[in-house]
């Protein structure tokens, strides 16, 4: 079935974490995804509550990144900056999991923190698990899946975008590893540009429920002229 436009732009969640931002700089990217019509938009935690200011009124997901992009502050920091998050307004809230821990094998470390996530966004905001998967084999990616699953979050996610961009099997291995019904799949990475029939492949083929990426106004307004026959 083909997508409506505002359907294909609900695929999306723009973020922008550029260290150099100001907050005009952010204030032009909440009007953009605005604009755009996108699930959510994504900025670090100092700029939550402007986000949530642009986006006022709207059906927009107000995101936040929590250890971003390295994923190994303490888990007393992470519950802090999500705790912080919610109180400024996000109702989307990604983290990073401590890489290092599951590559030690250390499976309670990650879902205690995993579980704390959960446990302080339900029923404020959605959920989503971010796992760097260029640094982890097959097996890692498969056990994290589940834990996340096991813990009941709302999307677990490929990448952060700063650091490599995730192969189509290991893509298949996370969705293939999906045991509920309710976690849903989210990829990111590096390169963060994504061409229009790269995100329609994933989409329909490969079960991908978000895509992340400062491009997506871009791809949402070609879609758009594809609808047109322009």
């Amino acid at each position: 079935m083909e997508l409506t436009v505002e359907q294909y732009a609900k695929h999306f969640d723009m973020a922008l974490h550029l260290q150099s931002s100001t907050e005009a700089d952010i204030r032009a990217h909440a009007q953009r995804a605005r604009e755009a019509g996108v699930a959510a938009c994504y900025t670090n935690s100092m700029w939550t509550p402007i986000v949530a200011e642009e986006l006022a009124g709207s059906d927009i997901r107000v995101g936040t990144a929590i250890s971003f992009p390295y994923g190994c502050t303490s888990t007393a920091l992470k519950f802090a900056e999500i705790e912080e998050g919610l109180s400024l307004g996000a109702t989307a809230v990604d983290m990073v999991i401590n890489i290092g821990r599951l590559r030690e094998g250390d499976d309670a470390y990650v879902r205690r923190e995993i579980e704390g996530l959960v446990e302080r966004t339900q029923g404020r905001a959605i959920s989503k698990v971010i796992f760097e998967v260029c640094f982890l084999t097959d097996n890692e990616i498969a056990r994290l899946t589940r834990i996340c699953c096991d813990a009941d979050v709302d999307y677990v996610k490929t990448a952060t975008g700063s650091e490599g961009f995730p192969t189509e099997a290991q893509v298949k291995i996370m969705r293939d590893n999906i045991t509920n019904d309710h976690t849903l799949l989210k990829v990111s990475g590096v390169p963060r540009t994504f061409t229009m029939p790269a995100t329609l492949w994933m989409i329909e083929k490969l079960g991908v429920s978000l895509i992340g990426t400062r491009s997506a106004a871009k791809l949402i307004a070609q879609y758009a002229d594809l609808l047109a026959g322009k």
